[in-house]
């Protein structure tokens, strides 16, 4: 049995590959269609004529505003809101997509698998990336994959911007963790070359690449033209599907793909690999290792790449830490000017009441004082400083990545290695014998140090605090008052 070959990039069809894009399609779709048949008195033909025109105008057979561009609908409710009228067809298509949107047994497990071997895993798909980026979140596969290639959005209709027909803010629809990035208009499968510069984007090799995918004219006989392992995800093969015909009398593609694919069978196209039953098969085929970007610098212009966005990721480090460095100036500042009011509150013995108890005006000072003051340790601790050691830790990789193709890149290494505070331990047994106070614990032991006096100075203030005493005259008695008679000065 020959060696299995080694694996270390692995690009990946989504549609029918990591989940069942068909079945979710059909079911909605055609629970959408039926309705719409029922609802509007719409003979179905006519309405799956106009349905094509439309998709393919849009290029995508998810077209989200589609009943409202339906010409016989348009006609029939001139001035109407169609999607009130059409309230149930909607509610239909919802439904479905909620109920039938899953992805195939195995394939989470098997992404995190290669992820923990350390492979680079790419999701390249012709779906847009709305309707793809719903469904990476809604089966929680976000960060599983750590970049995803699609065709950019269609165009909505005039007057029309995202907001008014979204329910959630703009940042709901981003991917958190894996990497989204945007093809060409027009490029689309079976074309090699897209695969191929999407390989030279990250930094693949033919040799290192598997590509896995359903359907053998857009994935397999695009993977073996761009000269890539090949696997058919043959479970995921649905062309044979009666139900296919729908989408086919709907869909985007022209009718010159429509004729191709319908003629594509294994007998012309001949996959190397074929994962028969599950997207796990394929953790069977290969031995899988770590990738490594910097065995494939080819010349300066990769070299000049990386420098670029080292560079970048340097001034980043910079700005936050400036931003750190702003932070902490300003809290000690606004505390400085907290515990001079609070003196001079003391000094002229001012008094508020605090729980039915008079006490000095300090104590609500520094209380106010302690608010702000951890109000500028979130800011800095809880905020600013996790996107700066988030930037460190981009820094490290560049630098572990590159760092034998490129020693000079040592910087976020060398910052890191002489931040920590060591403390050596006189007499200790341990196996070492040193503290190491990192910069966490060090904002930690600056902002802590200082709020645990600023709470001790209020207990003190507020448990010591004595009321001056009155001097009134006793019962009976009169005061007395000394007269100081002008001096004449005319006998003087």
């Amino acid at each position: 049995m020959p060696d299995k070959k080694t694996i270390s990039f692995v690009v990946v069809d989504l549609d029918n590959t990591l989940y069942d894009w068909f079945n979710f399609w059909h079911t909605s779709f055609s629970s959408m269609l039926d309705r719409l048949v029922v609802d509007s008195g719409v003979q179905r033909s006519t309405l799956v004529t106009e349905i094509k025109a439309i998709h393919q105008r849009h290029g995508t057979a998810e077209y989200s505003l589609l009943i409202q561009e339906l010409p016989s609908l348009i006609a029939k409710h001139q001035g109407q809101d169609l999607t009130a009228e059409y309230a149930g067809a909607i509610h239909a298509y919802k439904e479905a997509r909620q109920r039938t949107l899953k992805a195939y047994p195995g394939v989470r497990a098997t992404l995190q698998t290669l992820k923990e071997y350390g492979c680079v895993i790419v999701g390249y798909t012709e779906s847009m990336a709305f309707y793809t980026n719903d469904r990476i979140r809604r089966l929680d596969l976000d960060g599983l994959i750590d970049y995803l290639y699609t065709p950019p959005d269609h165009e909505l209709p005039a007057n029309t911007t995202p907001e008014q027909i979204r329910s959630n803010p703009p940042e709901h629809y981003l991917l958190k963790s894996t990497v989204q990035r945007t093809l060409s208009k027009g490029d689309k499968k079976p074309n090699p070359k897209v695969l191929l510069d999407i390989m030279k984007d990250i930094g693949a090799t033919t040799e290192n690449t598997a590509y896995v995918g359903d359907n053998l004219m857009k994935d397999v006989s695009m993977a073996q033209q761009a000269k890539v392992v090949d696997v058919w995800a043959q479970y995921g093969f649905s062309t044979e599907d009666e139900r296919y015909e729908l989408l086919r009398e709907v869909t985007c593609w022209t009718d010159a793909e429509v004729a191709t694919e319908k003629g594509m069978t294994r007998s012309k196209v001949n996959p190397q690999y074929t994962l028969e039953n599950s997207f796990a098969e394929l953790l069977t085929l290969f031995n899988f290792r770590p990738f490594q970007p910097g065995t494939l610098l080819s010349g300066k212009e990769r070299i000049d790449h990386v420098l670029d966005i080292w560079k970048k990721t340097i001034d980043v480090q910079q700005h936050f830490n400036d931003l750190e460095l702003r932070i902490r100036n300003y809290a000690v500042t606004v505390l400085a000017a907290v515990f001079s009011l609070a003196a001079l509150g003391l000094k002229e013995q001012m008094e508020v009441t605090i729980w039915g108890r008079p006490t000095t005006l300090a104590v609500p000072l520094l209380v106010a004082g302690a608010i702000g003051w951890a109000a500028f340790y979130f800011m800095d601790r809880l905020w600013y400083h996790r996107l700066l050691y988030g930037a460190i830790k981009h820094g490290q990789r560049i630098e572990e990545n590159y760092g034998h193709y490129l020693p000079e890149l040592g910087l976020t290494g060398a910052i890191a290695l002489e931040s920590p505070l060591i403390i050596k331990k006189a007499g200790s047994f341990r196996i070492t014998n040193e503290w190491k106070i990192r910069t966490p614990r060090k904002i930690d032991i600056f902002y802590g140090a200082m709020l645990a006096l600023i709470l001790i100075m209020i207990i003190f203030f507020y448990r010591t605090h004595k009321p001056p005493v009155e001097t009134k005259p006793a019962p009976g008695a009169t005061a007395s008052v000394e007269v100081h008679p002008q001096r004449d000065s005319s006998h003087s």
